[in-house]
């Protein structure tokens, strides 16, 4: 489902937050995430206890953010995608070998970054999204591919500021991840 256009205002900070409570993120958020324990169980990575954390409050937001760009037959500027893709039949396809990867080669070069065990969470960010996985203590780790340098984040919202720091927008619309409408 599309949502309409909502005008989104302040610093960088106060946008942030108003993006994230129209993709239906509020204080408190704990959700049902039996469909991405199942996911994360069916390829061998049971969910650590910070991933599950992260999850009940951030799993099921609105996926696809236009922001800057305004035609809603292209492609989003911003990802907010978790594992499992439910993304409205997209990258189904790309899913798989994205998390085969994220849980195996790349996942060590992560660990090793982070100093501590580390799983992966999806792709979060305005028009090449990172490579996010989640630390034992919390913290987001970040990897581009265009640059070399892993990035640490404390939380979500400090992740998604980094990324639209160059983005000029005053309104945004979202589309919901379809196969949840209803059920979180």
């Amino acid at each position: 489902m599309t949502k309409e256009r909502i005008p989104i205002s302040g610093d960088l900070k106060s946008k942030v937050r108003q993006l994230m409570e129209y993709a239906g993120w509020q204080e408190g958020r704990s959700v049902d995430i039996s469909i991405a324990e199942k996911y994360y169980a069916e390829h061998g990575v049971p969910m650590m206890k910070t991933t599950q954390r992260f999850y009940r409050k951030y799993f099921g937001l609105c996926c696809e953010w236009y922001l800057a760009q305004k035609k809603l037959k292209w492609a989003a500027d911003f990802e907010f995608a978790l594992f499992p893709y439910l993304v409205n039949g997209i990258k189904n396809h790309l899913e798989d070998a994205y998390f085969r990867d994220m849980s195996g080669c790349e996942l060590a070069e992560i660990e090793q970054a982070a100093g501590e065990k580390c799983q992966p969470i999806g792709h979060i960010g305005y028009y090449y999204p990172a490579e996010v996985w989640i630390s034992e203590y919390g913290k987001l780790y970040a990897k581009y591919e265009y640059q070399d340098e892993i990035e640490c984040f404390p939380d979500v919202f400090a992740l998604i500021e980094r990324e639209l720091r160059q983005c000029t927008f005053d309104s945004a619309v979202m589309k919901t991840v379809e196969a949840l409408d209803g059920k979180v």
